[in-house]
């Protein structure tokens, strides 16, 4: 038996250290790594399971070439060498006839291992092609930041063991942050009082506030009025440390608590409570999840709760610590692009492709780590355009997913297990490797060798482009500020600590705090916060999308469907109000499309508001996901995604 140092790539806060037994040529075994300070040597339930991931039935193992119709799941298999030949035949082409912006690298972050995620782009950085900005989850929010902070990164989680006051912001814990909210579980064990502040309740501890969607900003002026008009704030760390307070104040009185119980239908006592709390117990640690900017205006109440620290003495709100000096350009290729032959890519929002396919923009499309016929908004336009015989699409995949089912050439993708990488973490600042622990299934290939061979096939310089991952990783470790540490010290068990970025330092133009944002201003939005109402819609739920908890994104879907429902969550009184009852089929509708879910009642969520599962495979569903109902209308906060400003009609089937 051997036991190799392995980091789970999910699209996930906890990036989970863990050591993997073979046994032969066999895993056998997934633990976490016990060393890792945050992680602490416990999995969720997903990855405890993840061997029935790794050797599924259903895992991809050869090539295929479509032979009929797209969306027949219609393939023959095919050699590597025929593959690439078709693919760099495809990619000639399109560049001769279209240029360059007709060909796009679709990709997000179905595998967060750094060679897998960033190398790839080294071909399509030299071809000066599109690419794909990362506008389906946090770029609001990370947007806000910047503009507060002048920077994204945020506390340290481990500072969440010493807070006296804890606060998870539109974040569901159990689900989507297991060993953060494993160390509030201490913390309140401790003394530390906790607040979830979500519209729908998730877990038994601390107090929940089901707060209205889409009303956080208002919530968050109404504690800084609050506090304010009360003279409860830090007058000499608020002179320090923030720019425009005066003009913030001004917003921000127009919020009383009245005011903000009306708009947010919370209890004006439990937001003076809140409001007081904030000011009396310190430390304190705001967690501010990814959910609440996932509206029309999500990043514009993002930036208001980031505001709220230094009201009260602290410095910043955690919400991603992405923003770190390492050198993500030289795992991308741009250090090898001479000023002479420099071309500048064409950002495409990727949470538009359904218009960008329609408006027959792209005839190229390379789908690698991320699943769009799912995971889009608009799903019907989505499909629409991969119909199209007009694209030449190829998707690098573990399974035959619904985007594979549209595709011209699918390659099979390895699991994690199955190479080398590094890791680094949007949560804590530990920096993971990954073994390679067993030989890949079958045919299957990394990304990294993939588009190393398909440069070989368009005679590039395989050589320059793509040097052995070894090297590659220990040159990027070098390259990288806050990184104090080699590969060799990686392996030793299995991660490093980087360096933390100082919480008080902040690199705007004031270099401070800016309530009243000048980075804003240049970008033409409102240099001070504000509330802003979506616009009214004449259907009367609002509807949200989330993660099973058996489920990262579309990941894992097909490997539990037996366990999983289409359903839809409905406040009970209102399940009453339509003659609705637990188990009864209803149809969702709006302009978008219509859905048929399965109703499941429940006390754990505002009236007004209904759930469903967003990364559920429509091919398994009947045809359709989620995502037919949500609308592709992106915000002024990075182009991000408007999931959450969704409406609904509901009706019995």
């Amino acid at each position: 038996m051997k036991t190799y140092f392995n980091t789970c790539p999910r699209d996930c806060y906890d990036t989970c250290a863990m050591i993997t037994t073979v046994e032969g040529d066999k895993a056998v075994k997934l633990q976490g790594n016990p060393k890792h300070p945050v992680t602490q040597g416990f999995l969720c339930w997903k990855i405890q399971n993840g061997l029935k991931f790794v050797y599924s039935p259903e895992r991809l193992k050869r090539p295929l070439k479509r032979v009929g119709k797209k969306g027949s799941d219609n393939f023959r298999e095919i050699t590597w060498e025929e593959a690439y030949k078709e693919i760099a035949y495809q990619m000639e082409n399109t560049l001769t006839r279209h240029g360059a912006e007709a060909i796009l690298p679709f990709h997000y972050y179905g595998h967060m291992g750094l060679l897998n995620k960033q190398l790839p782009q080294r071909i399509f950085t030299t071809l000066g092609t599109s690419n794909c900005s990362p506008t389906v989850c946090s770029n609001a929010g990370r947007t806000a930041m910047q503009y507060v902070y002048g920077g994204f990164w945020g506390l340290d989680p481990e500072e969440i063991n010493s807070s006296k006051l804890i606060i998870f912001w539109g974040l569901n814990g159990p689900w989507s942050n297991l060993h953060g909210y494993n160390m509030v579980k201490e913390a309140v064990r401790n003394g530390a009082k906790f607040y979830v502040i979500d519209p729908l309740k998730t877990g038994k501890l601390g107090k929940h506030l089901a707060i209205k969607p889409n009303t956080d900003g208002a919530l968050a002026l109404g504690i800084a009025n609050y506090l304010i008009t009360k003279n409860m704030y830090d007058k000499e760390h608020v002179e320090k440390y923030t720019h425009g307070f005066e003009q913030f104040k001004d917003v921000a009185k127009d919020f009383n608590l009245e005011r903000v119980s009306k708009i947010t239908d919370l209890a004006v006592d439990d937001i003076r409570e809140l409001a007081d709390d904030l000011y009396r117990i310190r430390p304190n640690f705001i967690h501010l999840g990814f959910g609440i900017q996932k509206h029309l205006y999500g990043g514009e109440a993002a930036r208001t709760i980031a505001l709220l620290p230094p009201l009260v003495g602290g410095y910043r709100v955690h919400y991603s610590n992405t923003d770190r000096e390492i050198d993500l350009a030289f795992l991308q290729g741009k250090h090898l692009i001479r000023p002479e032959g420099a071309k500048t890519q064409k950002m495409r929002n990727m949470a538009q492709l359904g218009k960008l396919l329609d408006a027959e923009e792209l005839k190229f499309l390379f789908v690698f780590n991320t699943n769009p016929l799912v995971n889009l908004p608009n799903q019907a336009l989505v499909r629409k355009g991969m119909e199209s015989e007009d694209l030449f699409t190829v998707v690098h995949d573990i399974f035959l997913n619904d985007t594979c089912s549209y595709a011209d050439i699918v390659l099979p993708a390895p699991s994690f297990l199955e190479s080398f990488d590094i890791h680094v973490c949007y949560y804590h600042n530990y920096l993971s490797v990954n073994q390679k622990a067993i030989e890949p299934l079958g045919e299957s290939k990394p990304n990294y060798q993939v588009f190393k061979e398909l440069s070989e096939a368009l005679g590039m310089n395989t050589k320059e482009l793509f040097p052995p991952e070894r090297e590659v990783a220990e040159e990027f470790l070098c390259r990288s500020k806050g990184v104090d540490f080699t590969l060799k010290d990686l392996e030793q068990d299995g991660f490093c600590k980087m360096q933390p970025r100082p919480q008080d330092e902040y690199l705007t133009p004031s270099g401070k705090i800016e309530m009243y944002s000048q980075l804003a201003e240049k970008a033409k939005l409102p240099p001070l916060p504000g509330y802003y109402k979506e616009n009214k819609s004449p259907f009367p739920f609002q509807f949200l999308t989330v993660n099973h908890k058996r489920i990262t994104r579309s990941q894992f879907h097909n490997i539990w469907k037996k366990e999983i429902e289409p359903i839809v969550l409905i406040n009970d009184k209102d399940a009453r109000d339509k003659d609705i009852k637990e188990g009864d089929w209803v149809i969702l509708k709006n302009d978008q499309d219509t859905l048929n879910m399965k109703a499941r009642l429940t006390k754990d969520i505002k009236r007004g508001v209904t759930l469903a599962y967003g990364g559920l495979w429509s091919k398994l569903c009947e045809g359709k996901g989620a995502n037919t109902l949500t609308p592709d209308v992106v915000q002024d906060f990075g182009g991000n995604a408007t999931y959450n400003s969704t409406y609904v009609e509901i009706e019995k089937l």
